[in-house]
């Protein structure tokens, strides 16, 4: 765990080390370091007040591949939507291979919009893994990624989805500690900053019709950021 003396992750070392080049071509060791490098700069951000807490992060090693997992993704997805899903294609196939046919995956249909198809990604991990810490990463990343590819200015809003109220404020001061902008979703009209701070809403207010106390499904169109915790629920 931790960094070395060049600020870059000693897991970064070891992936180098165990994994051969030959056996990532498409991903050399300048490039894991592009990553991890992106990595360090947003926990970086996320310890500036944790640091005067005394708690900063200090990524586990199944936390650091989470995000080196999502790194990897979220610039294939925005380089090359169309040749991450022959990748992932290709993979399911060596997968279904190795399984009963019980046990196999359904391709995705290569005619489709690969670009709708991947926008969605699902990270399970055990109680008390560090989700949410994980997930204040995440939104970092995303960040950078539509910046990066010149699409920061579609993203409409940035919308947290919690199984209830208690969570949905405990989130609240959560981003506060993270030093990321958020706020308990407000339905008679977008906040000052709409679209750069987080929305927190509880998953039980949305319906298909406005109501005095819900909020309908449809007031949401856009190209909207959502993240779902305890999506199991």
């Amino acid at each position: 765990e931790g960094l070395d003396e060049n600020n870059i992750h000693r897991f970064y070392h070891a992936l180098c080390l165990h994994l051969p080049a030959e056996i990532r071509p498409e991903l050399t060791d300048d490039l894991l370091l592009e990553y991890d490098q992106n990595i360090v700069k947003h926990s970086l951000k996320l310890n500036e007040r944790r640091r005067r807490r005394g708690d900063p992060i200090e990524w586990k090693y199944f936390q650091y591949l989470a995000l080196l997992f999502v790194e990897i993704y979220l610039d294939r997805y925005f380089t090359d939507a169309e040749q991450l899903r022959e990748s992932i294609n290709e993979r399911i196939q060596l997968f279904n291979g190795k399984q009963d046919e019980a046990e196999h995956v359904a391709a995705y249909d290569e005619v489709g919009d690969a670009s709708i198809q991947l926008n969605k990604l699902s990270m399970s991990m055990a109680t008390g893994s560090g989700k949410t810490l994980l997930m204040h990463a995440n939104i970092l990343q995303y960040r950078f990624y539509v910046k990066k590819y010149g699409q920061a200015r579609a993203l409409n809003r940035t919308i947290l989805l919690t199984p209830n109220e208690g969570l949905s404020k405990q989130h609240l001061r959560e981003f506060d500690v993270a030093g990321i902008g958020a706020e308990l979703f407000r339905k008679e009209g977008h906040a000052l900053f709409a679209g750069q701070d987080v929305e927190i809403l509880d998953v039980h207010k949305l319906r298909d019709d406005m109501g005095d106390k819900t909020v309908a499904v449809s007031s949401f169109e856009g190209n909207n950021l959502v993240l779902i915790d305890e999506g199991h629920r």
